[in-house]
């Protein structure tokens, strides 16, 4: 019954008049056209770890020690109001935001040449019952929609229930992940895959899940996120 009255209240945001979320103008969808084009987008960044820079290249810290995936792209940066749309999305059961969110990361990504599939970050068993949906699987399904990528969001699971990455020092979110995912199956043409997360803070969830894919013998990992 949950599931059926928050898949009807999603399906209903997209129908009937409603106040947009930022604003509180009328608007036919979550959140309206002018609040849409004023949201952060990411311009120039570091083409490995999507870290803004004033130009596009590569940072510092990539330079010194490439990450193992190989590129990355995020659309937004975790700045307002980005950092209450998320939240909200992902806390307060809002799919229709989450959804609009997924939509603007398959229209702003540049997805050419094609993976061969995407892979959203798992959530431990736990914590998938608690929330009752995987944020990053969900915004994975609107861009495999609307580009035809293929999705699988069951080649790996999460196997650590680790504590949650908000809060930690960049010491401690890299810590708390190790050994966090386990491959449960892994097909011989994925050649280049792509991670789907909603926000990159440290990279140390992707890092991890990129690691155990490049060392099963996938050779080009690559990262989509909503904001960083």
């Amino acid at each position: 019954m949950k599931n059926i009255l928050r898949k009807f209240t999603t399906f209903t945001h997209w129908l009937l008049p409603q106040s947009c979320f930022l604003c509180g103008d009328t608007s036919i969808q979550p959140v309206c056209a002018a609040c849409i084009a004023d949201l952060p987008y990411q311009h120039t960044a570091c083409i490995s770890c999507a870290q803004a820079l004033p130009k596009t290249g590569v940072c510092s810290d990539c330079q010194k020690q490439p990450p193992p995936y190989t590129h990355t792209q995020a659309v937004f940066s975790y700045t307002y109001p980005i950092n209450k749309l998320i939240p909200a999305a992902k806390f307060n059961q809002n799919l229709a935001i989450l959804k609009l969110l997924g939509h603007l990361m398959a229209q702003q990504l540049t997805t050419e040449p094609h993976p061969n599939v995407l892979i959203p970050v798992p959530l431990h068993i736990k914590r998938l019952r608690e929330r009752g949906y995987n944020q990053s699987q969900e915004l994975a399904k609107c861009i495999a929609k609307q580009t035809g990528i293929p999705l699988d969001y069951k080649a790996c699971q999460r196997i650590k229930h680790t504590d949650p990455q908000t809060g930690l020092s960049r010491q401690e979110r890299q810590t708390n992940i190790v050994g966090a995912f386990q491959i449960v199956r892994l097909p011989k043409n994925w050649q280049h895959i792509v991670l789907i997360d909603d926000v990159m803070t440290t990279g140390s969830t992707v890092k991890e899940l990129a690691l155990v894919f490049k060392d099963a013998g996938v050779p080009k990992v690559d990262v989509w996120c909503c904001a960083r």
